[in-house]
């Protein structure tokens, strides 16, 4: 519990802090989908088993304090269907799942203008953290994103985004790494 209120403490610290930064003020509103990989004990780069795609919302906003920096909470729900828990957490075999929700601030790096110039087209790297809870199990993560946005008018865009969570606590059974890939429709005031 210690943990959890130093993250929940960190995460508003941080949204309240970077809200006082005055540049160029933009702000974008973001709604969409998303897909859950919830493979949890496996290396990502050998393939995922667990995708969720159950009651599958992404909201989020962003604030630019800087030319190539912004702040940026998302609120994402899903469910997860099922677990494997492996030998090392029991061997219980699989197990059911139950209802997703996370919460993340992360700070976001665009660097397209450094590769090529597209006025339409926004590439971007994040980190950040976050927390989230799965079937009655809660734990917090360091965040990890990459992403594309891709503007149509001036304040209409499409953002498509994927979220590596790397768990704090890793002997958690739902709650642990999972990826967030998301697609959503975004507002630029």
């Amino acid at each position: 519990m210690k943990k959890t209120t130093i993250i929940l403490f960190f995460l508003m610290f941080s949204t309240l802090a970077y809200s006082q930064f005055r540049g160029r003020e933009t702000w974008v509103f973001s709604a969409g989908i998303n897909v859950l990989d919830n493979s949890a004990f496996q290396d990502p780069l050998k393939g995922t088993e667990k995708w969720s795609f159950n009651n599958p919302f992404t909201f989020g906003a962003e604030y630019r304090f800087d030319e190539d920096f912004t702040i940026s909470p998302m609120l994402s729900f899903n469910s997860i269907d099922e677990v494997y828990e492996d030998g090392a957490h029991g061997g219980r075999g699989i197990i059911e799942g139950g209802t997703y929700v996370s919460f993340d601030v992360n700070a976001k790096f665009y660097f397209d203008e450094y590769i090529a110039e597209n006025e339409n087209l926004d590439a971007f790297v994040g980190l950040g953290a976050g927390y989230y809870n799965v079937a009655d199990e809660s734990n917090g993560s360091g965040n990890v994103a990459l992403g594309l946005r891709y503007w149509f008018s001036p304040q209409w865009g499409l953002r498509i985004q994927s979220l590596a969570k790397f768990a704090f606590d890793n002997d958690k059974v739902y709650a642990n790494n999972n990826f967030i890939h998301s697609l959503e429709v975004l507002y630029r005031l």
